[in-house]
């Protein structure tokens, strides 16, 4: 598989995210990153949008996966789920360890899914139309 247009939406969110968190580190005084907690809004918005929004969740279930793909797809959800929880915490608390937690796991996710989608299987050839031998079985030879 080759990487999409989406892996390259997927790249500028990052971008944003890290631009974000120098900003945070480096006490840039931009409006909304003063703080732990618009840091993490920030983080969490544009990692929402960015990159969730644009993920291909139902391919992972149609195409055939590689045994480290599967590993991967493991991986990528368990750092989801870290990232949520730290960016909720990092919300409530105002933590900034949270947001560092954060921000690695973002930026950790965008990695392990950009080197899944560039090497994933191709997937399976078609036969030129789509055909439905259980419903229709006389449909299955070409005219």
């Amino acid at each position: 598989m080759r990487l999409t247009w989406k892996d390259a939406v997927t790249t500028v969110a990052t971008a944003v995210i890290v631009a974000a968190y120098v900003a945070f580190l480096a006490n840039a005084g931009w409006p909304l990153l003063g703080s732990v907690r618009g840091t993490a809004a920030v983080i969490l918005a544009v990692g929402a949008v960015g990159g969730c929004a644009f993920a291909s969740v139902g391919a992972q279930y149609q195409t055939r996966q590689t045994p480290a793909g599967r590993r991967l797809i493991g991986l990528a959800t368990v750092l989801g789920i870290v990232a949520l929880g730290a960016g909720v915490y990092a919300l409530v608390a105002a933590n900034t360890v949270a947001l560092a937690v954060l921000f690695g796991a973002t930026v950790a996710l965008w990695l392990v899914a950009t080197v899944r989608h560039a090497f994933a299987m191709p997937p399976p050839p078609t036969r030129g139309r789509n055909t439905h031998e259980v419903i229709d079985p006389y449909q299955t030879t070409l005219k």
